[in-house]
């Protein structure tokens, strides 16, 4: 990981750490920090229950992620199914990659996601 880089991803863990305000412990428990660092600009994501085999809805919208830059994965507090996620990334060249893995995210802080792996923190 690029020095600048590191420092920003050290940055956004030490914030994800501080304690939550009030609100849904379930769903607050989900939100995560998402880095794309596969070398690719991302055009959408999907994140689906691990027991699940549909993809449902592209998270991103109209958005973007750049290669190097993250954006706070939120989820709706009606989304109560799974803390194991897996998750889908279309890139701007029309290339697929699938992190089938189940990530806890109701553990992690932020998920780290490179070529062809993620990294939990």
């Amino acid at each position: 990981m690029r020095p600048f880089m590191r420092l920003t991803f050290s940055a956004i863990l030490l914030i994800c750490a501080l304690p939550h305000p009030a609100g849904s412990q379930e769903s607050r428990d989900r939100n995560f920090w998402f880095l794309n660092n596969t070398g690719k600009t991302i055009h959408e994501v999907y994140v689906s229950p691990h027991e699940s085999k549909s993809w449902g809805q592209d998270v991103l919208g109209r958005a973007t992620l750049a290669d190097g830059v993250g954006t706070l994965m939120v989820f709706p507090s009606s989304w109560r199914t799974s803390c194991y996620m897996d998750f889908k990334l279309v890139f701007d060249d029309g290339s697929e990659q699938t992190y089938p893995d189940g990530r806890n995210v109701c553990q992690l802080h932020a998920v780290e996601f490179d070529a062809d792996t993620s990294v939990g923190y």
